[in-house]
């Protein structure tokens, strides 16, 4: 007699099977896209965070989530294929053999491969299996079919962790008397305990793709600096970054990332190389549009526009956005369109000891930028001395909001001139930028300032504190900062800020023994990179970093747990290497999109020189380089 599973493989052939009779008329039309076409202009509003919270419910095994989600949800949506494919397997552990079957049927059409279809619908039936032996009492065997089940469907994660998620979940679903229960949990008790040791394992890095682009500038890091935002973006099927070859060529590329073709464009102009504050960044609008920002450092804006969607082929002169504080521009940060917002440009307006921070909405219908009418941080007007807020790289939550975190540049200080930045501030806005509010939820009074911002961290004048690292949010959208500043031996070590919903946590994450010191003016010629952070679906936190502690090869090391299994919260983690050569001076340029899509790291690599100040630049070229990495 068959058993469940080959019964079940015998039902998913025949479903395979009719999908490409039912199927063979017609091309799959793909992903909708939230504008619908382009040319219409018409914007469909959807949850952009849906795809990744799905995966967390089917990862716990939250079925009625799943099914929850309705057909018209999933129409609209630009991830509908993966989407409908996750609602069938809730509606299949939901005994539901007909709902399941038609989105799968869905799954299919609108582009899941039949290899994806049968992995997730066989690790359904691990589930249903799991659960049976659960309730028979066969406790080895139930969680055997569980850590089969997400070892089936999604292969990359952290099993053993993701399996006692499942079996809370399924526990508590089930509603088995008291004795089961604690049979499940008795078995299951050395595995608890390993969670401890899985948090200070060693994890792993697999390269998966590297792109040589070509031959580019390198005599300094204005390719590679962090603050750079975007430097690579996603949209759609799509991969975009830009860099400049030399003082008379900016190159944009194009990334297929469905069959992985690289597509090329240069544009010829007149690019000031010589300081790296002058990088490029990247934006797209809701109707696909490419917007860059490029060239500047306290000088006129630099702006143009792509002709067409998701096209690198044709652009703009250069334009304004509105003429309004666009004369000292530094610093231009692309928010990507989020929960119906628009695509959003902040920038600093003056300079490095008297600015502030400003923010433009752009408006795709009337193609229009559009001023927000007071700045969100400034020390323009402070006496008797100015100040000017500097800001770690803009995070954007799964609910549409919008979080900043900054430090505040005063006067150097002594006649060694040490720049002299001081505490790390934080601030959230639920309406796109419009009202602000602290961590606590009070109002601030717009501008923020440096007497009414609220100070997460506090970091005393002279500290080495530096300026412009970054941030990333959890699944509960709480902030994660990563930063340098000096220890109490008085030595730069990498740090790490979070906030646990009550109270914000710092930790160390490095043990250099080698002082150096922030002074001077222009881009410094520093020996260990600013710090870039990433955060997957399973809240695991990484700090990215090059320096003297990684012999300059770019690194990546894993966080403690959001600092609360781990044991002491400045036990010094593990860090791998993700590109075993030597970088330079250049710092870590990710893409945010893509990794928060689909956990794939792509970096842009490049070997830079950095002189210090910006003075004595050599003729330099090294190749560019798109690399993608999977951390697991």
């Amino acid at each position: 007699m068959p058993t469940a599973l080959q019964r079940f493989k015998t039902w998913l052939a025949s479903l395979l099977v009719s999908r490409e009779i039912t199927a063979a008329p017609t091309q799959s039309t793909g992903a909708v896209s939230q504008i619908g076409e382009h040319d219409s202009q018409q914007f469909v509003p959807y949850d952009e965070n849906l795809l990744e919270r799905s995966r967390t419910q089917w990862q716990f095994g939250d079925w009625a989530s799943l099914a929850a989600i309705s057909r018209d949800t999933l129409q609209h949506h630009p991830d509908r294929a993966k989407l409908a494919l996750l609602v069938a397997a809730g509606y299949q552990s939901l005994g539901n053999a007909s709902e399941a079957r038609q989105h799968a049927r869905l799954a299919m059409e609108w582009g899941c491969s039949k290899k994806l279809v049968s992995q997730i619908l066989i690790a359904g039936v691990h589930n249903t299996l799991g659960r049976a032996a659960a309730v028979g009492g066969q406790t080895q065997r139930s969680l055997q079919h569980f850590e089969a089940s997400i070892k089936t469907g999604m292969p990359y994660n952290d099993v053993r962790l993701l399996t006692q998620a499942r079996l809370g979940e399924q526990i508590l679903q089930l509603g088995l008397p008291g004795s089961a229960v604690s049979s499940l949990i008795q078995v299951s008790m050395p595995q608890i305990k390993t969670l401890h040791a899985l948090q200070q394992r060693q994890f792993e890095v697999k390269l998966l793709a590297n792109h040589d682009l070509g031959l580019a500038w390198a005599g300094n890091t204005v390719n590679t600096v962090i603050f750079r935002h975007h430097g690579i973006v996603s949209s759609g099927n799509f991969q975009f970054t830009a860099f400049y070859v030399d003082d008379h060529t900016l190159r944009l590329v194009q990334r297929d990332l469905t069959t992985e073709h690289i597509q090329t464009h240069d544009m010829s102009g007149q690019f000031n190389l010589l300081d790296a504050h002058n990088s490029i960044s990247l934006g797209v609008d809701r109707a696909g549009h490419l917007h860059m920002c490029y060239d500047h450092h306290a000088t006129p804006l630099r702006y143009r526009k792509a002709s067409q969607p998701l096209s690198i082929n044709a652009w703009t002169d250069p334009l304004p956005m509105t003429g309004v504080h666009e004369d000292r521009v530094t610093y231009p940060s692309f928010i990507l369109p989020s929960h119906g917002h628009p695509l959003a440009l902040l920038y600093r307006d003056g300079t490095h000891n008297k600015g502030s921070a400003r923010l433009k909405t752009y408006d795709e219908t009337t193609q229009s930028w559009a001023d927000r009418p007071t700045a969100i941080l400034s020390g323009s007007e402070q006496v008797p001395w100015t100040s000017n807020a500097y800001w770690n790289h803009p995070a954007t939550g799964h609910d549409g909001s919008l979080h900043l975190s900054f430090v505040w540049r005063i006067q150097g200080m002594g006649e060694e001139d040490l720049v002299n930045n001081i505490n790390i501030g934080y601030a959230k806005s639920d309406d796109w930028g419009q009202t602000w509010q602290s961590v606590r939820g009070h109002a601030y009074k717009l501008p923020i300032t440096q007497v009414n911002a609220e100070t997460i961290h506090a970091v005393a004048p002279g500290s080495n504190l530096i300026n412009q690292c970054s941030m990333a949010l959890d699944s509960y959208n709480r902030p994660h900062i990563v930063f340098y500043s000096n220890d109490a031996n008085g030595i730069p070590q990498y740090q790490h800020l979070r906030f646990d919903g009550k109270t914000w946590h710092h930790q160390f994450l490095s043990s250099r023994a080698t002082p150096f010191a922030l002074q001077g003016g222009g881009t410094l010629q520093i020996p260990i990179s600013r710090p870039e952070i990433i955060i997957d679906q399973q809240d695991k936190a990484y700090a990215i970093f090059r320096g003297d502690c990684t012999q300059d090869r770019m690194g990546i090391t894993q966080l403690t747990s959001n600092g609360d299994l781990a044991g002491n919260a400045n036990t010094l983690q593990p860090t791998a290497t993700l590109w075993d050569e030597s970088l330079g001076f250049a710092e870590p340029i990710v893409d945010r999109t893509r990794w928060q899509k689909e956990q794939v790291l792509t970096m842009l690599l490049q070997h830079n020189h950095q002189p210090d100040g910006d003075r004595a630049h050599q003729l330099q070229s090294s190749p560019v380089r798109l690399v993608d990495f999977r951390i697991y």
